[in-house]
């Protein structure tokens, strides 16, 4: 008979402390995950946004730049 107390008594105890614990260390789990993927990603799209203004505005920018000041250049060595 004890053994059997014993037993239920650490079965109720998973059960009603146990598992509402796991349940809610998961869920936080998850959630921090959930920011952490979020925090990533927004970084991976500013970071994306740099390359992409790099490409489109400041190469252009920086080859005219280049010309101009080629020909503007007072020894021309072409």
């Amino acid at each position: 008979m004890r053994k059997f107390l014993k037993i239920a008594i650490v079965s109720a105890l998973v059960i009603c402390l146990g598992l509402p614990l796991a349940a809610l260390a998961f869920v936080l789990l998850m959630a921090a995950l959930g920011v952490a993927i979020g925090i990533g990603g927004a970084i991976l799209g500013l970071l994306l946004t740099v390359v992409k203004f790099a490409l489109i505005v400041g190469i252009p920018l920086l080859v005219v730049w280049w010309v101009a000041t080629r020909l503007l250049a007072r020894e021309r060595t072409y």
